[in-house]
């Protein structure tokens, strides 16, 4: 026999504006996690490097 475990937003103690906040973050995000993820891609950063070789961070001489 299976039993299922389930609580309401009110008895974990969540007001409907911290949910709000929870979701609006959520999205908030997923938005910036895929904007930046389309701008990370391998072409972009290779084209960075060699455009401005002075720049790396391994390039650096101390």
């Amino acid at each position: 026999m299976q039993y299922l475990f389930g609580l309401t937003l009110s008895e974990m103690e969540i007001s409907p504006i911290l949910l709000a906040i929870i979701i609006s973050f959520s999205i908030l995000f997923i938005v910036a996690f895929g904007l930046s993820s389309k701008n990370m891609d391998s072409d972009g950063i290779m084209n960075w490097m060699m455009k401005k070789p002075e720049d790396w961070i391994g390039n650096k001489k101390s």
